[in-house]
């Protein structure tokens, strides 16, 4: 509490003491002054005007203590001893939220070092199924850049007009035409897959090609 707002209340207090031991009454006995609380008498608006609507229950007990010190004569060390309770825990509530802050800060510096200082760990390679899956995946999603050489998956004997040629890298292909020819049947027979210049793609066996699109 500030001075300013204590002077505030013992000018308030003054008031209060002499609506209680006013003119046509007898001035009011030690015993029944303590006894009567001045929280108790202050009204909603004298709080809000003076400053003291946001004191805490502790707070309104201390100057409790100090108006019953005032009445019994002890202003100066009353005043005293209230003010320097109030600053002293006031200070101690502003001391313990700062230590909160402050640890609050120390935790969440400490999380950011160490996600700073923990490598990332590359994920683990797919196994098993998974993994020829992940290949096969990655072979079929790679568009060839220009002429390669593959060779067919399963046996060969030409086309004859919407032929597949499914390559053991994993790609297939798939005539576009509807041009026939016929070879002795061959394993594992070896192909030419190259761009043409209007932009198709031509597969080419022993000299001869056709125009094919790739479907995986």
């Amino acid at each position: 509490m500030t001075v300013f707002i204590m002077k505030l209340f013992f000018r308030f207090l003054a008031s209060w003491v002499g609506l209680v031991s006013g003119p046509g009454r007898a001035v009011v006995g030690a015993a029944e002054v303590a006894a009567q609380r001045f929280s108790q008498s202050v009204t909603t608006e004298a709080k809000q005007r003076l400053g003291l609507a946001q004191l805490s229950t502790e707070q309104w007990a201390d100057l409790d203590r100090a108006v019953a010190a005032f009445q019994r004569g002890e202003t100066g060390m009353a005043v005293e001893r209230a003010l320097q309770a109030m600053t002293q825990k006031t200070a101690e509530r502003v001391e313990t939220a700062e230590k909160k802050v402050q640890v609050a800060e120390q935790e969440i510096a400490a999380e950011a070092a160490a996600a700073r200082a923990t490598p990332r760990q590359k994920p683990a390679a797919p196994s098993g199924v998974a993994g020829a899956r992940e290949v096969f995946k990655k072979k079929t999603t790679e568009a060839p850049a220009g002429r390669f050489t593959a060779k067919i998956a399963g046996p060969f004997h030409g086309w004859s007009g919407g032929t597949y040629f499914p390559l053991e890298n994993g790609q297939v292909w798939k005539q576009t035409g509807t041009e026939s020819s016929e070879w002795p049947l061959v394993a594992a027979a070896e192909v030419a897959i190259y761009p043409s210049g209007n932009g198709y793609w031509r597969l080419s066996y022993q000299g001869e090609w056709i125009t094919v699109k790739r479907v995986q």
